[in-house]
């Protein structure tokens, strides 16, 4: 079979979302109901990070169904979102209005946004979920920095790419693969990330394709963009359970007892 290319790869994940977002809308991970009566949707570590977006323009990158880019609209934040998944920005759109919230949506390929999207705002963002569906990080900077103002802050908060290197064997941690081999991933997916392991939401089969990208590459690529890392932060819960010896924290996060390893970590830099 003649392999794919990473452009192949990226359409097959658009499909793959498009089917997500609308599963999403009955998930108890998204909540939609909840975030309709006021609940803001960003975690802790994302509040932290991020701080105070009153007045500030925003853009949020792989923004998915919007509730993180219509939470920091109510936060104060002059927002826009962008996707590749035609029905997620879709779906945002109708939040938007049904709220009356300003915000702007905007789909695209990642790769593709300087081609529909001008400007630039004080702040970028990027949340749980994002970098693993990027199969060029050093490109991906770059876009990403060219939204910065000078002045401006790029803040990501993400899966810690440890984590993805375990497994659960008899509810102990396991050691199931190296950050540094095998860095393509692909799963045939019936269901979501969005709610309990034990609760996940079923979906039409599809294909995702993936991409571990270690930290070291991450904040590399940011600095040769030509942004100044200012802080790092790695912490001991993430934002739903990944493994069944995952334990709610009471806290809206996800901790393994004991707090052995990082779970997500955070980085903001500036321009």
């Amino acid at each position: 079979m003649t392999s794919m290319s990473d452009l192949d790869k990226i359409s097959a994940n658009r499909e793959g979302f498009n089917l997500r977002a609308r599963a999403h809308m009955q998930s108890s991970y998204y909540d939609v109901e909840r975030f309709k009566q006021g609940h803001n949707m960003l975690r802790r570590l994302e509040r932290e990070e991020l701080g105070d977006v009153s007045g500030k323009s925003l853009l949020e990158l792989q923004c998915h169904i919007g509730v993180n880019s219509l939470s920091l609209a109510r936060m104060g934040a002059k927002v826009t979102g962008t996707d590749i998944a035609d029905d997620a920005i879709d779906i945002a759109r109708g939040l938007a209005t049904e709220l009356d919230l300003d915000a702007n949506f905007v789909q695209a390929n990642l790769y593709d946004l300087p081609k529909v999207l001008d400007g630039q705002f004080d702040m970028v963002f990027t949340g749980y979920g994002t970098l693993s569906f990027l199969p060029d990080i050093a490109g991906w900077a770059k876009i990403a920095a060219q939204y910065v103002k000078p002045g401006g802050t790029l803040t990501i908060v993400e899966i810690h790419p440890i984590l993805t290197l375990f497994g659960d064997v008899d509810g102990e941690l396991r050691v199931a693969r190296s950050l540094f081999q095998s860095r393509d991933v692909h799963h045939e997916m019936s269901a979501t990330y969005a709610d309990r392991i034990e609760d996940e939401v079923e979906v039409e089969t599809h294909s995702i394709f993936g991409w571990r990208w270690t930290i070291e590459e991450v904040l590399n690529s940011l600095i040769d963009a030509g942004l100044t890392i200012e802080r790092v932060r790695e912490v001991p819960y993430d934002a739903r359970q990944r493994l069944p010896l995952m334990v709610p924290d009471g806290d809206h996060n996800w901790r393994i007892q004991g707090d052995p390893i990082p779970l997500s970590f955070a980085c903001v830099a500036r321009k």
